[in-house]
């Protein structure tokens, strides 16, 4: 049973939205309603109360002199947002990032699943405006339901009907399943990238933001799973339900992914460890007066996801990540798949502009043996759905 907020907009499929609303229900879910203005023109929000049992969220703020963080608190308890039917205004506002309203702050608030469901005129889902701007909703890792070709509501034939009540729920249901796959698992994740002492000061580091293991280990909490992350110098916020150990150094954090490695079912290693690392670091601050070039001995750190693979248990699920630099960095990853022996392999160029190191989207190909998954640029968050959908696959 998951907890559904269900966004109802303006248009008349706003009525279908009752019988999403009821199959939902009959499916074992609790669904809460948020009614835009233009929903309220067709359909009561009594009807949707009466039905749901649940108080209608119309307002962003509240009485006055009272808080208003009803967008907050209604997107922590959710497990899944859904908009159907889904206007062509409500998807602008979405893709452009408006808070304007209440489902909009919602959308906005809520890191879990979002599926959309549009319902229009075929002229207006054709328009370029709505075509670009469900592209950009489909790369920030929202899910379309496509809408059905038949007569619309004005007497048209085409495509722009809301797709059937059932159709719909069977999309939702078929992503909280996805979901539920990971319920129980032990999910460990490391992040962030490690920095090697030079001196008391100065370290040899890398720009790893840890924005990607952060958001595969809030995908993973969210699917059910219970997450640790070991933290290489990441500095984001941090969820309560999750256990991070920190692990400043490629040392540090092969002692730490060592000790969590022998429970868990699935290990993605998204941490940017240093390959080399100062072999005689200063205790104190080096002088820099005593020599006007500094010369530093390096040695190799340990491979900590090949040593990991090495001792494995039957059933755990392993995933290394690949950032790589020019054409030849898929060969490159290929390589160190095959090498390591990993179940996938991340790969992302970050030669490329805009993603990757401190972004906070990416573009990806998720490799196993033998196949490619090529992903194109979307959010870190929705890279991080489709890397635990992947993953899932192989857990049995």
């Amino acid at each position: 049973m998951a907890e559904i907020l269900l966004g109802v907009t303006g248009g008349v499929a706003a009525y279908k939205a009752v019988d999403v609303l009821r199959i939902l229900q009959r499916r074992g879910h609790e669904v809460t309603v948020i009614m835009t203005s233009g929903a309220r023109r067709f359909v009561g929000a009594a009807t949707f109360a009466a039905l749901s049992g649940r108080p209608v969220g119309t307002q962003l703020f509240g009485a006055e002199g009272q808080p208003g963080y009803d967008h907050l608190d209604l997107a922590r308890r959710a497990d899944l947002l859904l908009v159907a039917p889904a206007s062509a205004n409500t998807i602008a506002r979405m893709a452009a990032g408006q808070g304007d309203g209440l489902l909009a702050a919602v959308y906005l608030a809520f890191d879990g699943p979002v599926l959309v469901a549009p319902a229009m005129n075929t002229r207006m889902y054709v328009h370029p405006a709505t075509r670009d701007n469900l592209e950009l909703l489909r790369r920030r890792g929202v899910e379309i339901v496509p809408p059905e070709w038949g007569i619309l509501a004005d007497g048209e034939v085409g495509e722009g009907r809301l797709a059937a009540p059932d159709a719909i729920v069977d999309a939702v249901c078929r992503r909280i399943e996805v979901g539920a796959g990971r319920a129980g698992r032990r999910v460990l994740v490391t992040a962030g990238g490690t920095r090697e002492p030079v001196d008391a000061v100065r370290y040899l580091g890398n720009r790893s933001s840890g924005r990607m293991g952060w958001a595969i280990a809030e995908a993973a909490r969210r699917r059910g799973a219970e997450v640790t992350v070991v933290a290489a110098n990441v500095d984001l916020p941090r969820h309560p339900a999750i256990i991070y150990v920190d692990a400043p150094t490629a040392a540090e954090l092969h002692r730490a992914a060592g000790e969590a490695f022998g429970s868990c079912d699935l290990l993605i290693m998204a941490a940017a460890v240093a390959d080399y690392r100062p072999a005689a670091p200063v205790e104190g601050k080096l002088d820099k007066s005593q020599s006007a070039a500094l010369e530093l001995a390096l040695e190799r750190t340990d491979d900590v996801l090949a040593e990991l693979s090495a001792r494995r248990n039957p059933g755990q699920v392993l995933v290394g990540f690949a950032a790589e630099h020019g054409p030849q960095g898929l060969e490159h990853a290929r390589e160190k798949l095959e090498r390591k022996g990993l179940d996938l392999l991340v790969f992302n160029d970050i030669g490329a502009d805009g993603v990757g190191f401190g972004s906070p989207d990416n573009e990806i190909t998720i490799l196993r043996a033998g196949a490619a998954q090529r992903l194109p640029r979307m959010s870190k968050a929705a890279c991080a759905e489709r890397i635990l959908d992947a993953a899932g696959e192989l857990l049995t």
